[in-house]
């Protein structure tokens, strides 16, 4: 279709993170069975652009990351140029929706002529909450320290009356830690190793056991450590399915795949 937008992928914030968005844009994409009716994917991955989101935090340097990711988005825009459509774009980081990173990346954007809609994962995931478990009342999170520190997810569902729970604050950094270990967290083995796996199940039978009637995975790389959609019953929401659904819904609202 003429009118059908690109969708950039913002990558290099984890890393397997991009990859997994890709996919999930490809799963939930309704085409007519050949390769040419997919949707065009910009997929660019620049790591060493763009800081560690949740130290950047901690360091005070929140524009950091968000300069990076510009700087990627300006390559983007470069290639949209080329191709002559306007684009939609998501950045596949839940740390890099904190205020701090997030509104500094949209003020750069606003003051560079660009053809890119940017949308907010975070955002998005909440409309899908909302949309597809009315009624409920408690929410599980698991997600860095960065996340649960800037209050993300909480400061949302709290706008609409929802209780988010977290494991305990002297847990958290060893669920950070599952993430982030140089030598068996998530970031570092491929395939994730079962230290990792084991611990991220801990956490989520803790966040059952106090009430939790779903669990957001709310760091982009905790699905790579529980694939399944739920455990022990309890919904498991992936905030990059949401992103990916709406990426496609902004790019080409006919393509999406109804939601099972």
């Amino acid at each position: 279709m003429d009118n059908e937008k690109i969708i950039i992928i913002g990558g290099g914030v984890g890393p397997q993170a991009g990859t997994l968005l890709h996919n999930y844009i490809i799963e939930n994409t309704l085409t007519d069975g050949t390769d040419q009716d997919h949707l065009d994917i910009f997929h660019f991955s620049r790591s060493s652009d763009i800081p560690d989101r949740t130290d950047s935090l901690k360091n005070g340097t929140p524009g950091n990351p968000a300069l990076g990711m510009f700087n990627t988005f300006k390559i983007a825009a470069s290639a949209i140029s080329i191709a002559d459509k306007q684009a939609v774009g998501g950045i596949p980081c839940n740390t890099f929706h904190a205020p701090q990173i997030f509104k500094k990346f949209k003020l750069l954007m606003k003051e560079f002529e660009h053809k890119i809609k940017i949308l907010n994962m975070i955002e998005e995931t909440v409309l899908e909450v909302l949309r597809y478990y009315p009624g409920i009342q408690k929410i599980g999170l698991m997600s860095t320290t960065g996340t649960r520190n800037a209050g993300i997810y909480s400061d949302q569902f709290q706008k609409k009356d929802l209780e988010v729970i977290q494991v305990p604050i002297e847990i958290q950094q060893n669920l950070h830690n599952s993430i982030y270990n140089k030598e068996w967290g998530i970031k570092a083995k491929t395939p994730v190793s079962d230290r990792a796996k084991e611990n991220f199940k801990k956490y989520a039978n803790d966040l059952i056991s106090k009430g939790a009637e779903i669990i957001i995975l709310g760091c982009t790389e905790i699905p790579l450590a529980l694939p399944n959609s739920t455990h022990n019953g309890i919904p498991f929401i992936d905030p990059m399915t949401s992103l990916a659904r709406a990426l496609i819904r902004e790019a080409n609202s006919t393509k999406l795949k109804q939601k099972i």
